[in-house]
């Protein structure tokens, strides 16, 4: 869906005329060729028309990003649903095909590092991938100078933690918590470090590792706010918090109580 067309929609929705969905923005006359398509818009122009009406910014921007893409990204993304959808329904055939499309992706090298980590987690094969392959990802991840504000090296570190050695994820975790306890974030941002610290927790109570940061990660968990946005990480910390206190009784009530919410995939092949 294009900018004019998602603005049109959302003014049907809200009820108003163009006149009304503009007045003191732009004239009428531009705006309805924006809504068909037949000018552009500035960004200064479609931000003070979204925040005027109280239209939610994400879902107002998911609407129109696909059209935005180019021909290999709209490929990468529809790759990722895909691989999504198999991984979630435990299609391993389909997981080698669309493996291999995206290994084909003349771009979008960082998609595919941590594809091929979170296929061979799936089939509990970390251990083949070659050193060299460890190497070059973990020098791709170097690369990024401010990579704690760098949105593809935090997902690259979240979701290849593994292969990193316990002292470079301990070096690596202690630089990002150190760097937003200094620093205010948005919302998205600290949920994105919310993830690697969750991960960082499962990884060294799986592996039986002790971690560096194994307090500080709970105590980050344990800071966010207590809104339902953050619930679901507040509830990781509960169930952290008992494992490595080894108050086992109660983390496999909290076990227990995520997967009747429906975290089954994540949780049922936790040894507690």
């Amino acid at each position: 869906m294009k900018i004019g067309q998602a603005l049109k929609e959302e003014r049907q929705k809200l009820g108003l005329t163009q006149e009304q969905m503009i007045k003191g923005i732009i004239n009428k006359g531009h705006y309805s060729k924006i809504e068909r398509g037949l000018e552009s818009t500035s960004i200064d122009t479609l931000f003070r028309i979204i925040l005027k009406h109280h239209i939610d910014i994400s879902d107002f921007f998911n609407k129109v990003k696909y059209d935005y893409y180019t021909s290999e990204d709209k490929k990468a993304e529809e790759l990722k649903q895909k691989m999504l959808h198999a991984f979630n329904n435990n299609q391993r055939e389909k997981v080698g095909i669309y493996l291999n499309e995206i290994l084909d992706l003349k771009e979008h090298q960082l998609f595919k590092y941590r594809t091929i980590i979170a296929i061979a987690s799936l089939g509990n094969s970390l251990s083949d991938l070659s050193l060299a392959f460890k190497n070059k990802i973990v020098t791709r991840f170097s690369e990024h100078e401010n990579w704690v504000e760098n949105i593809g090296a935090l997902q690259l570190f979240s979701d290849c933690m593994k292969i990193f050695s316990l002292e470079q994820v301990d070096y690596f975790l202690g630089q990002l918590l150190k760097h937003y306890q200094k620093n205010s974030c948005s919302e998205s941002m600290r949920e994105r470090v919310a993830i690697i610290c969750n991960n960082y927790l499962c990884y060294c109570y799986k592996q039986k590792l002790n971690g560096d940061n194994i307090e500080a990660a709970l105590d980050y968990l344990a800071s966010l706010e207590t809104t339902t946005h953050f619930l679901l990480y507040r509830i990781c910390h509960e169930l952290y918090f008992n494992l490595f206190s080894g108050n086992t009784e109660k983390a496999a009530q909290i076990k227990k109580l995520l997967m009747k919410c429906g975290y089954q995939d994540c949780m049922e092949y936790w040894q507690i």
